[in-house]
């Protein structure tokens, strides 16, 4: 009779991870690639633009619907009603 081997779970490596689920550890290596170019570059020329975290998440999250980064900037500006002082405009 045919016995059936299983595998022994190894501790010498970090537990599989579903496929699917990101952690919070891996979303920070991942980037987003927009029209306008990937996610870094735009969160560190928002950033250098005098935009605030709050605002870069918000751009963030409009940009992952679809939005091109200059409406994005603009619905984020009215919705929130700020922007930096001496922001520019991104077009």
């Amino acid at each position: 009779m045919a016995t059936t081997r299983s595998r022994r779970v190894s501790r010498r490596f970090l537990p599989p991870v579903q496929a699917g689920a990101k952690t919070e550890h891996q979303a920070l290596f991942t980037s987003a690639v927009f029209a306008e170019g990937g996610w870094h570059a735009i969160r560190s020329d928002l950033e250098m633009r005098g935009w605030s975290p709050a605002h870069v998440e918000q751009i963030h999250t409009q940009l992952r619907q679809g939005w091109p980064l200059t409406l994005a900037v603009r619905l984020v500006a009215m919705r929130m009603g700020t922007c930096p002082m001496r922001s520019s405009f991104l077009g």
